[in-house]
């Protein structure tokens, strides 16, 4: 198989992959972190909520860009909400996931000051913020985005704003500054855990009133990290491809035809990568946490009835 070959194999089976695999994790995550009141009582389930509905609003725009009638090329409206949505929800999708690390952070920070920023009160009145200002952000992108002859491609229609787009929005925004977010919150979290003897004692004492709670939230930290960790592995690779283009963005014209067919398939290849992250946090929660599956189970058998039955002599 060519690289051209497997370039447009890419193009097609990875969103459909991604969007399938991405509904039923995003879809259950909805469902557990709504339905069992546990989860509820942690700031954690707002973010999770957040980036469940941004998840499925990234995946389903990448869909859309992989079938020919409904792509960006398709007309001159679908170029423009292409473009709109697929900027909001991706960064929407990456804030909320910042905002996770951040609660994170708080929760298992000594200060009793800091602890008091993973609350439900702040999350619930930050949940509407990255919907809010992603909208708000990405309007130019409705407004310069148009299909331009004679190849009539989904394109910029403002020279300044693809400067903008291409060495600010797209590599700092969506790539290099998410990561550089989740790796300093992420190291400092398990800093809060892993080097600080009494932070167990502490959390307990003064921010937790009852010890199921506790052990929730120790859940609930593990399962932030794993899924912290994955969008480290899965955004690393994009981030390093849009470093790459940026240097050789001059030099692209000189390429040959077999140099710009490799960079054309890395890019299909660290985009589908990219899209992992909205895709696997269900099943990476399932993987890093026993608690999160016997919770499951225990939901699914007061749902469907499926308790044990004892009679007695």
């Amino acid at each position: 198989m060519s690289i051209v070959e497997a370039t447009a194999q890419l193009s097609v089976w990875g969103p459909i992959t991604l969007f399938f695999i991405g509904f039923i994790s995003n879809f259950s995550n909805m469902i557990i972190f709504v339905g069992v009141k546990t989860f509820r009582q942690s700031p954690s389930t707002f973010y999770i909520m957040g980036q469940s509905i941004t998840n499925l609003g990234a995946l389903i725009m990448i869909l859309l860009q992989s079938i020919p009638s409904t792509s960006g090329s398709a007309s001159s409206v679908s170029c423009k909400l292409i473009m709109y949505f697929s900027q909001v929800t991706a960064p929407a999708a990456m804030s909320f996931l910042w905002l996770s690390a951040f609660d994170r952070w708080a929760c298992t920070s000594r200060s009793t000051r800091i602890r008091k920023l993973s609350s439900n009160h702040i999350a619930s009145r930050l949940f509407l913020f990255p919907f809010v200002f992603w909208s708000l952000i990405c309007i130019p992108y409705f407004l310069f985005c148009d299909l331009v002859p004679p190849t009539f491609n989904c394109i910029y229609t403002n020279e300044i704003f693809a400067q903008v787009s291409l060495y600010f929005l797209d590599p700092l925004v969506a790539a290099i500054f998410p990561l550089i977010i989740l790796i300093i919150f992420g190291i400092l979290t398990y800093q809060n855990i892993f080097g600080v003897t009494r932070v167990h004692q502490d959390l307990v004492r003064t921010r937790l009133s009852i010890t199921r709670l506790s052990t929730w939230e120790q859940q609930m930290t593990k399962m932030m990290i794993s899924q912290t960790l994955l969008t480290i592995l899965c955004t690393l690779p994009r981030a390093i491809f849009f470093i790459y283009i940026m240097a050789i963005i001059n030099e692209i014209a000189m390429k040959s035809v077999d140099e710009l067919e490799i960079i054309y398939f890395m890019n299909q290849f660290t985009a589908f990568i990219f899209g992992i992250n909205f895709a696997l946090s269900f099943y990476i929660f399932l993987l890093f946490s026993p608690r999160f599956r016997q919770t499951i189970k225990t939901h699914l058998k007061c749902q469907f009835h499926l308790t044990n039955n004892q009679v007695a002599p």
